[in-house]
């Protein structure tokens, strides 16, 4: 069934994400009302209406794209799939005289690379548009009128029309990266499984451009994440409702709490730092988050509880070598000053964490980037965990 656009009623949208992300995704789109959510891979179904297509977009933390599927079909060689996309109704999203872009992923033995495929259905489209009308529209890689999703998986064709545009994760607020930086979604994938509550002490312990403290920020506040673009892909259609988008937006800026919040930011190196105070100042969180130009192995706090995160280097960034004696330290560091804390540490370094010499109480596996990942909790007591009940065990004795 095709998508007519309307400005009424409930319609079918699908959320993409991350492998490892859709359990956090799904409980975001429920929290925010949507309806028949269900979740898939890398993604989550569900339903609702225009309004809150912008709300989605507005405000997920976890989501890569909000897509709406108009049209499947099966094609099993290239004039079949050329076929099933002539014969959608794209003059009902477009006119001759807006623009398009297109993206197709292939996971297919019958077809060729992407670029040839979303080319074929570039073809598809303007041919249909020449025989009506006499005139087609044209490509725009930049700011296309509809941006369009195909996905080719076996002989299944899924259609789908993008209501984000770029990626959800490019926030607006980070103009300014170090070397390899953790994405604003994985940022607050991070916080989010590490269960901070917004009255406790959080460290992002090494924390180059700062994401993970400041998606820290806008989550415990509730600030929407997509407040900062100044664009959608949705802000380019013939149905965009201004005065809706931005109902909507006021509506979520009222939600926005003053939580007073005790975020630490450290880095050692101090252009890192730099940049984050660049992007802390674009997120407008200057005077929220602590920032230190220190080692985290030089760190301290009077607390006795709080939460760590850190996202230490590993293969892409450190001499192997130097990997079993830099993650020990880690592991030294935690259990001499942080007990009390519990510490979530994402590493691609199997032989990293095994010499961290402590043991994770939970272990997720996550991707940043192509890199497999473990995100690891650890609990860290005074002293050995059994040690705790022995020594219970023996007061109740006397």
């Amino acid at each position: 069934m095709l998508y007519n656009f309307s400005h009424t009623g409930d319609f079918e949208m699908k959320a993409t994400t991350f492998f490892g992300l859709e359990e956090l995704l799904e409980g975001e789109l429920k929290k925010l009302g949507a309806k028949n959510t269900q979740p898939f891979k890398r993604g989550v179904s569900f339903t609702g209406d225009l309004g809150f297509l912008y709300k989605a977009n507005l405000c997920l933390r976890t989501a890569l794209k909000i897509l709406i599927p108009i049209h499947s079909f099966k094609a099993n060689n290239n004039d079949s799939f050329y076929e099933g996309i002539n014969e959608i109704a794209w003059e009902k999203f477009i006119t001759y005289n807006d623009t398009l872009k297109i993206e197709c992923v292939v996971n297919s033995d019958n077809f060729d690379h992407s670029l040839f495929m979303a080319q074929k259905a570039k073809d598809a489209i303007v041919d249909r548009f020449r025989k009506r009308y006499g005139k087609r529209p044209s490509v725009d890689l930049v700011f296309p009128t509809l941006r369009i999703y195909i996905h080719i998986f076996r002989d299944e064709i899924s259609v789908s029309i993008d209501s984000s545009g770029e990626l959800l994760y490019k926030r607006g607020y980070r103009t300014d990266t170090n070397k390899a930086p953790i994405n604003e979604i994985l940022g607050a994938a991070l916080v989010m499984l590490s269960n901070w509550q917004p009255h406790q002490l959080l460290i992002d312990g090494m924390c180059g451009s700062g994401t993970i403290a400041i998606e820290a920020a806008l989550y415990a506040n509730n600030i929407p994440p997509g407040i900062f673009r100044k664009e959608f892909a949705f802000m380019r259609w013939k149905n965009y409702d201004q005065a809706l988008f931005d109902l909507i937006t006021e509506s979520a800026v009222a939600k926005i709490k003053e939580n007073d919040l005790n975020i630490i930011a450290n880095d050692i190196y101090e252009p890192t730092l730099k940049k984050m105070m660049v992007n802390l100042k674009n997120a407008k969180l200057e005077d929220i988050i602590q920032i230190s130009n220190k080692s985290f192995f030089d760190i301290s706090t009077e607390k006795k509880s709080g939460v760590i995160i850190l996202n230490p280097p590993y293969g892409e960034r450190i001499e192997k070598q130097e990997i079993t004696q830099f993650y020990k330290e880690i592991g030294d560091k935690l259990k001499k000053d942080f007990s009390g804390f519990t510490c979530w540490i994402i590493t691609s370094s199997m032989e990293g964490f095994k010499n961290i010499g402590l043991r994770p109480t939970r272990k997720i596996t996550l991707f940043n980037g192509s890199l497999e990942c473990k995100y690891l909790k650890y609990e860290l007591y005074e002293g050995s965990k059994k040690g705790k009940y022995i020594s219970n065990s023996s007061d109740s004795g006397n």
